[in-house]
């Protein structure tokens, strides 16, 4: 678990300090989706392959979908807390006053 902190982090600093050139962040956009769709595709791979998980679904469902709510409500909340903390500058902006 901290390894994906260490990553995550280390990913902040890079895009903060403008370590990254103009072509990966003009593909973010792109490669975050393709990701995402990876993963859950890999998941429900996962989950499909193993019975106990399928047998077990119906009583799960109700609880999946409070851990969901949970999560997206977490989520947001985290984000507009540290829209307080971090300012936020459209990139264009930011970008225009550097060249």
């Amino acid at each position: 678990m901290g390894l994906i902190f260490v990553a995550l982090l280390a990913g902040i600093v890079m895009g903060y300090l403008h370590l990254l050139p103009d072509r990966v962040f003009q593909l973010t956009g792109k490669l975050t989706t393709a990701g995402v769709m990876l993963l859950l595709f890999l998941m429900g791979g996962q989950m499909g392959s193993d019975e106990e998980i399928l047998a077990g679904l119906g009583e799960m469902g109700v609880q999946a979908v409070l851990l969901a709510l949970a999560a997206i409500i977490g989520s947001v909340l985290a984000v507009k807390g540290l829209e307080v903390v971090v300012p936020f500058k459209p990139l264009e902006e930011e970008r225009g006053r550097e060249v």
